[in-house]
């Protein structure tokens, strides 16, 4: 494998770098922040449906989908918004409000029938009495959120939805803000989440990343993002503090 990145030593000769080994303990650690869907609740959100009715109204503004580059709804939403800024920023606004309400209103209904995940609220609880601040972050509306988890607040330090931040995960602010709040930096905070963007949103920053198999994403997806560790459920990453998992599957760093 050729080396990731190159350095010249004091007589300016070219010499190879290697990547940093993976850490083997959360021994640093001091905050957690976990993505939410999928990770520490189940939203059963119909992702068909709502890039359907986006793409859809992208035709009513004039925007044909081969214009549109972006794999995800809320980067497609604002790679379409400059598009119709130049032709008219009153029709730009008026699609940006329209197809943020399509996803707000699918996510409430999804999240009338939504509930966290078995073991989440001890879990959060563990962390924080063990000194583990606590941090989520989604890219999901805060309505729904708080309709499936309505006490969030008492089990986290801080809480930061697509509402509260302009640019979402992978996008680095979303991670760098929800560190500032928790007073920490990468080198001493975990992701959590179910999808590659966590991982690669983590990564981004510096983070230790995990990925979960609760959602839709297999360990070998993970593995292959980089992942330092992967675990059944988001809760076994309290016994990441007690010992060190013997199998891959859960093991730090594997």
């Amino acid at each position: 494998m050729p080396p990731l990145f190159r350095s010249s030593n004091s007589r300016g000769e070219t010499q190879p770098m290697v990547a940093p080994k993976k850490p083997n303990s959360l021994e640093n650690v001091k905050a957690v922040v976990f993505d939410f869907d999928g990770t520490l609740a189940v939203l059963n959100l119909d992702f068909g449906v709502m890039r359907e009715q986006v793409f859809n109204l992208l035709k009513v503004f004039g925007v044909h989908e081969e214009m549109i580059k972006e794999r995800y709804l809320l980067e497609i939403i604002d790679e379409a918004y400059p598009i119709l800024e130049e032709r008219s920023p009153s029709d730009a606004m008026a699609f940006y409000q329209k197809a943020h309400q399509i996803l707000q209103e699918i996510e409430l209904t999804a999240a009338g029938e939504g509930r966290t995940l078995p073991g989440t609220e001890r879990m959060l609880m563990t962390l924080r009495e063990k000194g583990v601040k606590v941090g989520i972050v989604t890219r999901n509306c805060e309505d729904a959120v708080r309709r499936v988890f309505p006490n969030i607040d008492e089990y986290c330090d801080v809480f930061i939805s697509r509402n509260s931040i302009k640019k979402v995960k992978p996008h680095p602010d979303h991670l760098t803000s929800a560190m500032k709040a928790l007073n920490v930096n990468g080198e001493e905070a975990v992701m959590v989440g179910d999808h590659i963007l966590d991982i690669q949103a983590g990564k981004a920053v510096g983070m230790k990343t995990v990925g979960v198999l609760t959602g839709r994403t297999k360990r070998e997806e993970f593995e292959k993002a980089g992942a330092d560790c992967v675990l059944t459920a988001a809760p076994e990453i309290c016994t990441l503090w007690e010992k060190e998992p013997a199998d891959s599957t859960r093991g730090w760093g594997k």
